[in-house]
């Protein structure tokens, strides 16, 4: 009995791990990583619908900047442009960012094409200044659904 309750315990603190990994921040701190939406590990994203990613950070002083994504398969990072990149259109507090500001927060919507293919990969997610610096880097597991 008690070796079922430590296995239960066990698979819960598995499935609300976190789901993320910094892979390289420079210029400021990763704090959260929040996907919605994400029920389970991987998340799921639905074809036909709007995914969210909000992060919330601390950097130092950054003027402006952009926002890069990949898409991570087979360890090969495949761009994925975005329809707007201007960091400073979704960080709140507004930019310019200084260090005193404890937390930042960056949230992005995107629609999932229908047209993208039902695959596993990695989201490789990265805030980046006006010299191509790592602010926050962070990636994340999704299905493709």
């Amino acid at each position: 009995m008690v070796a079922l309750w430590f296995v239960s315990l066990l698979l819960v603190c598995l499935v609300h791990s976190e789901p993320y990994r910094d892979c390289g921040s420079k210029v400021g701190k990763l704090h959260s990583l929040t996907v919605t939406p994400c029920d389970r590990i991987p998340c799921a994203l639905y074809k036909g619908r709007n995914a969210t990613i909000t992060i919330g950070f601390s950097t130092q002083t950054v003027k402006d900047g952009h926002i890069s994504v990949h898409g991570v398969i087979a360890h090969v990072p495949v761009p994925f442009p975005l329809d707007n990149s201007e960091l400073c259109n979704f960080v709140s507090p507004v930019c310019p960012l200084i260090p005193s500001i404890e937390n930042y927060t960056h949230t992005y919507s995107l629609y999932v094409s229908t047209s993208y293919p039902s695959i596993s990969l990695t989201i490789r997610w990265e805030l980046q200044d006006s010299s191509n610096e790592d602010i926050v880097c962070v990636e994340f597991p999704v299905q493709l659904i």
